[in-house]
């Protein structure tokens, strides 16, 4: 059976892949709610299986984030953690932060406030330059 809502959230929600030599940067802009989640699952899949030198999920732009969403962070993160690819989420947005801090998963996620910083952040593991 198709979700109701999955017509109107598709619409607001979107995704958008930019790669470049040393990193994939997927940007989700709107809510990342249940019917949202396995999208971004499938996506941020996608890109690891095609071996980035570096993952960023950026969700500077997001104005809700689910449990099933973080979740799915959590997958993303082990999945390339297992493959040998660094993984860094940005964001500065309370939605996705506040859960990840409350959870106690910032000790397993490697969150960065914005691209400068994850770019940083990678530069020091010799990923990507600082001013890529």
């Amino acid at each position: 059976m198709r979700d109701p809502l999955a017509r109107y959230h598709q619409g607001t929600t979107t995704l958008t892949v930019t790669t470049t030599h040393d990193s994939t940067v997927v940007a989700a802009t709107g809510d990342l709610d249940v019917v949202v989640a396995d999208r971004l699952l499938a996506r941020l899949s996608d890109e690891l299986a095609l071996r980035p030198q570096a993952l960023v999920v950026d969700l500077t732009r997001v104005g809700f984030c689910s449990a099933r969403t973080l979740r799915v962070l959590l997958t993303t993160s082990a999945d390339a953690h297992a493959a040998g690819i660094p993984c860094v989420i940005v964001s500065d947005q309370r939605a996705v932060r506040r859960p990840i801090a409350v959870l106690g998963l910032d000790h397993l996620l490697q969150v960065q406030e914005n691209l400068a910083a994850a770019r940083e952040w990678l530069a020091v593991l010799g990923t990507v330059s600082a001013t890529g």
